[in-house]
């Protein structure tokens, strides 16, 4: 008996046969969140990257089922999220498989943690270091999921001629994220040009969505950085062949960081795929950071990055790390720690200022507070700790009042 991220599994396949079905019902009075099918995919299945061995399972089921004509019944919906269920599934296994850890999945002490563990229901992530040979099957669920992918390419392939424009949408995020597999390298040209010729619809979204899968393809798409709507133009300046063209990073500057929540907006109207870019205002801010060397070319942005709120980072890890927006900014303009005011450029002296006069970040009664407890706090003054840990910058507002010379 395989496991998902919750324990033990029982009945995985009922939950994706009703998936299949248009069946997704809600949970039932006392059963947990994940019990519902839609939300199985993502929370016991995938679970932030964490994939498991009813993971394999569940890939295998949506590789037979997905193409099947009534598949999610009368709820269009439903196929496109097990596209990116596998877009995601795919991800994360392109992320690196170890091929020696997985090998020892029939060794005597795995399978005997895995008898012991079969008999409880505990989540994986309640997992200790007595759980050491139960990483073992995971890696071994990643590596199988790796090997699976040539299959789901081929299963999802033949929807890039969907009618149905989501499912073309879907189809086409899938596909550019299978194509980073070493068998099928040989599609992404192939893939490139389909994602260009579907650039040409009158609808903003779908032209968006295309855009960031001709990024991931290496496709630069400079002709659409003139493009009539500001969330397709951006979507095109993110592609990163054009991470060093001038007027890419003049979209990026002027169009994207003046607003940060303007991508968001773009999503929620409908305008992009949030699932291809999760966190959108922190991937312009990396990637500003990363090609913009002149901080005082940077400064607006990270100004205008400081009330923003919560995002979250990728850090390669299976979790997105809580953050202010500024972070990036925060790194490239303070790289030695936060100077004395004598020792602060003009920008530094400016950018500590608006910092120490956003009281969000400050507004926390968890002062002094053990790290376990500090769940306590806002989650904005969570997120500016967390960045503030990681930068090695004070968490005392007095510190960055004397670095700005603000009373």
């Amino acid at each position: 008996m395989p496991f998902h991220a919750f324990g033990p599994s029982v009945d995985d396949l009922a939950l994706l046969d009703a998936l299949r079905r248009g069946d997704d019902r809600p949970r039932g009075p006392g059963e947990p969140f994940w019990r519902a099918p839609y939300s199985f995919l993502w929370s016991a299945l995938y679970c932030r990257g964490r994939l498991t061995p009813a993971t394999v399972v569940g890939v295998r089921y949506l590789a037979r089922t997905i193409a099947e004509p009534g598949f999610g019944g009368d709820d269009a919906t439903l196929r496109y999220a097990a596209l990116w269920f596998l877009r995601d599934v795919a991800g994360a296994a392109l992320a690196g498989v170890d091929r020696a850890m997985a090998s020892r999945r029939d060794d005597p002490d795995v399978r005997r943690w895995l008898a012991a563990y079969l008999r409880e229901s505990r989540s994986v992530l309640e997992w200790t270091d007595a759980d050491a040979p139960g990483e073992v099957l995971l890696a071994a669920a990643r590596t199988d999921c790796f090997d699976l992918l040539p299959d789901v390419f081929a299963a999802v392939e033949p929807l890039l001629a969907d009618p149905a424009a989501q499912v073309r949408i879907g189809t086409a995020a899938a596909t550019s994220m299978l194509s980073r597999h070493p068998d099928l390298v040989a599609h992404r040209p192939q893939l490139l040009a389909y994602h260009l010729a579907q650039c040409s619809s009158d609808d903003p979204y779908h032209r968006a969505s295309m855009l960031l899968g001709v990024g991931e393809l290496d496709g630069t798409p400079r002709q659409w950085l003139r493009d009539p709507h500001p969330g397709v133009r951006i979507c095109a300046a993110l592609a990163p062949a054009l991470a060093d063209d001038p007027e890419a990073i003049e979209i990026l500057l002027t169009q994207a960081t003046t607003n940060p929540g303007v991508m968001e907006k773009c999503a929620l109207q409908g305008m992009m795929s949030l699932t291809a870019l999760p966190h959108p205002a922190a991937a312009i801010a990396e990637r500003l950071c990363r090609h913009v060397n002149d901080i005082d070319r940077l400064l607006p942005a990270a100004i205008a990055s400081v009330p923003h709120g919560i995002t979250y980072l990728d850090t390669g890890e299976n979790d997105p790390t809580i953050a202010a927006l500024c972070e990036p900014y925060l790194r490239v303009i303070f790289p030695d720690g936060l100077p004395a005011h004598s020792a602060a450029t003009p920008t530094q002296r400016l950018l500590a200022a608006v910092v120490a006069d956003h009281d969000p970040a400050w507004n926390r009664d968890t002062q002094g507070l053990p790290p376990q407890d500090r769940y306590l706090a806002t989650p904005h003054a969570q997120a500016w700790d967390a960045t503030f840990t990681r930068l090695h910058l004070p968490t005392d507002r007095s510190a960055w009042r004397t670095t700005a010379n603000h009373a």
